[in-house]
């Protein structure tokens, strides 16, 4: 299908892109694309206004890379999926990017699809957002902006700024579960995904982050888990009785008898994993 008329621009450097985008009308930003272009053949084929500009940051060189230090992970928005895969970076608590790098569709798409169009496209049932929310991530924006990744999906992911960058602090202490489930066999997107982030003070669970993705909605802090689990020491029956202090409405909002079920069994799995961590 071919898309309505539009004026592509590909500027080579952050200033230029800022530029543009603050002074034309009716613009979209494209990273990898391969989110936006399926938007744009569908509000075509609902019939709905398109956008007149579209700009490109594929060229945009200062927006490309993953840097750490002792401290913590910078992952630049133009990175790509299967570039933060690969890298040999991944260690402490990012180790968890490369089973979410993984989990996101097939080689092709990873070979386009950034890390900045995966957090800021404002689809709920993407992979990164609620794994950013457990690591505690840092989005930054262009003009040196920047929010907690639990506050702007709070937001609906809205920003009228250019995504430069997220910043994750380092933490080798941390112990991280996390699950995911696909829609269906055929359909290789999330149905629903958690993640569980802890650190452990000799048996007790401590500043423990639960996020989750119902994919109906952006993805949350489920706070009621993470205030039982904090008062809570590694046992054999915790993933059992954990579950009598969820925050049901995250789970069960939209959700099918499976789907509920399936958030159940993947947080009962995650839990068990944590405690028979050593």
């Amino acid at each position: 299908m071919l898309l309505n008329t539009l004026t592509f621009h590909a500027p080579k450097t952050l200033a230029e892109a800022s530029d543009l985008f603050g002074k034309l009308e009716n613009v979209r930003l494209q990273a990898g694309g391969t989110f936006l272009l399926n938007a744009l053949k569908l509000q075509k084929r609902k019939g709905t206004k398109t956008p007149e500009h579209i700009i490109s940051l594929s060229k945009v060189k200062e927006l490309i890379g993953i840097d750490t230090d002792k401290d913590k992970m910078t992952i630049k928005a133009m990175t790509t999926i299967d570039d933060l895969f690969e890298s040999d970076l991944l260690n402490d608590n990012f180790a968890v990017l490369k089973t979410v790098c993984r989990n996101i569709s097939t080689q092709p798409i990873r070979n386009m699809a950034t890390v900045g169009g995966n957090l800021t496209c404002r689809y709920t049932w993407t992979e990164m957002p609620a794994v950013m929310i457990g690591l505690n991530a840092a989005m930054h924006f262009d003009g040196g902006s920047s929010m907690e990744a639990e506050k702007f999906f709070k937001n609906a992911a809205k920003t009228d700024k250019i995504f430069t960058h997220v910043e994750i602090k380092r933490d080798p202490k941390a112990s991280i579960a996390y699950r995911r489930v696909k829609k269906t066999q055929f359909v290789d997107i999330p149905l629903l995904s958690l993640m569980i982030n802890t650190t452990f003070n000799g048996n007790q669970f401590t500043n423990t982050r639960v996020a989750v993705n119902n994919c109906v909605a952006f993805a949350q802090r489920d706070q009621k888990l993470e205030e039982f689990l904090n008062n809570s020491q590694k046992s054999s029956t915790l993933a059992d009785e954990a579950l009598n202090h969820i925050d049901a409405a995250i789970y069960d909002t939209r959700s099918s008898d499976y789907k509920s079920h399936m958030f159940r069994v993947s947080l009962k799995s995650a839990i068990a994993q944590l405690v028979n961590s050593k």
